[in-house]
């Protein structure tokens, strides 16, 4: 059975690059994703605009037209990905610090406060990728375990 979701992409025109954000049910939900990265990031855009393209996509420019979000509506059969998320361990936190030789400063998504949790669930729309990063103590994504 097919489904209609939303997934917002970030794109660097100069790179020729775009990375996929996340996917949601609603245009808004992936609308509400870019501003939480941007809460958490710090990064207040007061130029920022939203036109829809020909093909029905929403692109979200923020001051320089090399750089914009695009959310894309499409059909897929797959289910969305969980948000559903079971906190680990205390050892199993402890292990992958020690593997990882995290220092005070980078946390695993079980060590960030909760309401940082919370903002990186609708941010990235995926239990899984949320365990792939550590992160500062703001929330933001700083390495990748996984790359």
């Amino acid at each position: 059975m097919s489904q209609t979701v939303y997934t917002n992409y970030w794109v660097n025109r100069r790179a020729n690059v775009k990375k996929e954000h996340g996917s949601y049910l609603t245009e808004e939900e992936a609308l509400q994703g870019i501003k939480i990265w941007w809460e958490i990031h710090k990064e207040k855009h007061h130029n920022v605009e939203k036109k829809r393209t020909n093909s029905g996509a929403l692109e979200i420019s923020y001051g320089d037209d090399n750089y914009y979000y695009r959310i894309e509506k499409r059909q897929t059969a797959k289910p969305l990905p969980s948000r559903k998320y079971k906190l680990r361990t205390k050892g199993e936190v402890e292990a992958l610090r020690f593997k990882h030789q995290l220092n005070d400063e980078s946390f695993l998504y079980e060590e960030l406060a909760e309401p940082y949790r919370d903002r990186l669930m609708i941010v990235m729309a995926d239990a899984k990728k949320l365990r792939d990063y550590v992160y500062d103590i703001k929330g933001r994504p700083i390495k990748n375990f996984t790359h």
